[in-house]
């Protein structure tokens, strides 16, 4: 009577699962990867003033990077990038009403696409990333400077974008 009680709730076990899913097949039939070039439609993020090279260069370049742990240069799939819009601003003040911090975001519309397979896996308009920095010394962080905030930005979305469509979790 025990046993076949065991074996019934190993069963029942087996059946219902815990609910957990595990995705480390996330898109196992692809491949490769090619990275659309980056169209930028907002003119304050146009070039890199130090080095003259153009930010859709760069964050293709950047990006490019990132999904190469996972996937080589090819047609498996395809990842279309418009920079829609990059704001800076001041987000905090010291008593002179100078800035000493701020915000700077880009807003992306994204298309993430299977082409084994003929179908969209992910879509979004307005996706939003922000970079927070000093720019004066004494606030906890070293200051940065725009170009610095700049690279720094682009490095977290090609860690992001890849963590949100190369790995699921």
């Amino acid at each position: 009577m025990k046993l076949s009680f065991f074996v019934f709730l190993c069963f029942l076990y087996y059946v219902s699962g815990c609910g957990y899913v595990s995705t480390t097949d996330y898109l196992n039939h692809i491949e490769s990867i090619t990275i659309s070039p980056v169209v930028i439609e907002d003119p304050d993020f146009t070039y890199q003033r130090s080095t003259g090279r153009l930010y859709d260069e760069i964050v293709r370049e950047s990006i490019t990077e990132s999904f190469e742990k996972k996937w080589q240069d090819g047609n498996d799939s395809q990842l279309d990038i418009v920079v829609v819009d990059y704001d800076l601003r001041p987000i905090n003040f010291n008593a002179n009403n100078q800035p000493t911090q701020l915000q700077m975001k880009l807003t992306i519309d994204y298309t993430f696409t299977d082409r084994v397979r003929n179908k969209v896996i992910d879509r979004q308009d307005n996706y939003i990333q922000i970079c927070e920095f000093y720019i004066v010394q004494g606030r906890g962080e070293p200051p940065e400077t725009l170009e610095e905030a700049r690279e720094r930005l682009i490095q977290e979305l090609s860690n992001d974008f890849y963590s949100m469509l190369a790995e699921q979790w």
